[in-house]
């Protein structure tokens, strides 16, 4: 475990869904807003992909990609009538591209099937981060209309401009950066983040619990049908139900790809 990782306080190894969610009921006692965010390897840390994979971007570079990106998208948007910068970051960021923000969920459930969705790399065990927040966390109106210049990290409830948000009970967090100073980084990790630090968790869940509470959370109703409302997310769901991950120990058919519990 890393210095950084122990700077949060880590509420428990679960390896079933009960155990989870009495874990993160716990963690909370009950009073604390929270959102949630599921890691594959507990090792990784809490940011953006814009500063993931040795990516050197100026601000001048970050807004020129998100402009780029506004104007290319157009014609894919049955709407895009009063859309702000932030709603325009939050698309881009669910299509795939780089952007200083880092997706979280209000739903702990959500959380676990991103952390556990695919079997671990190795034997690494997973982690589900738990945010507590309170309203001077959230992003004024008037950092909305500049996202790319705010001066502090904050927490953003974005508008439901993409079934996903919706689905997923999308939230992000919008890093600062810290472009031109010389003893910081250029995004600083939240876990490391001063304001953030205090208000984190996180719950592990060891490699060999993934399959079962994968079905576990099938069960519960929480599949990529249900979490990508397209048909990216259909076609992953009937693979997913028809051919098994290495990690899941349900008996088949006879002769056939198709789960008994189909």
């Amino acid at each position: 475990m890393t210095a950084a990782k122990r700077i949060a306080r880590r509420v428990g190894d679960v390896n079933d869904l009960a155990g989870y969610l009495a874990a993160i009921h716990g963690a909370l006692n009950g009073e604390m807003e929270a959102l949630f965010r599921g890691h594959r390897d507990v090792n990784w840390k809490l940011i953006p992909a814009v500063a993931r994979q040795h990516l050197t971007v100026s601000p001048q570079g970050e807004a020129a990609m998100l402009e780029e990106f506004k104007r290319r998208a157009l014609p894919y948007l049955d709407s895009a009538h009063d859309l702000r910068d932030s709603d325009w970051l939050a698309i881009a960021q669910h299509q795939g591209m780089p952007t200083r923000l880092l997706d979280w969920s209000g739903s702990a459930l959500t959380a676990l099937w991103f952390a556990i969705n695919e079997p671990a790399p190795g034997n690494s065990g997973a982690a589900v981060w738990i945010l507590a927040y309170d309203a001077n966390d959230l992003m004024s109106e008037k950092e909305r209309e500049q996202p790319l210049g705010v001066r502090r990290t904050v927490l953003v409830r974005p508008r439901h401009v993409t079934r996903r948000i919706t689905a997923q009970d999308g939230w992000f967090t919008l890093h600062r950066s810290h472009w031109g100073d010389d003893e910081s980084p250029q995004f600083v990790a939240l876990e490391t983040n001063l304001d953030y630090k205090k208000k984190l968790f996180y719950v592990t869940i060891p490699h060999d619990a993934f399959g079962a509470m994968r079905m576990q959370l099938a069960q519960a109703g929480v599949t990529s049908a249900v979490l990508f409302p397209d048909l990216a997310g259909v076609a992953s769901y009937v693979a997913w139900s028809h051919l098994y991950r290495e990690d899941e120990l349900v008996p088949r058919f006879p002769g056939t790809g198709v789960r008994s519990d189909a």
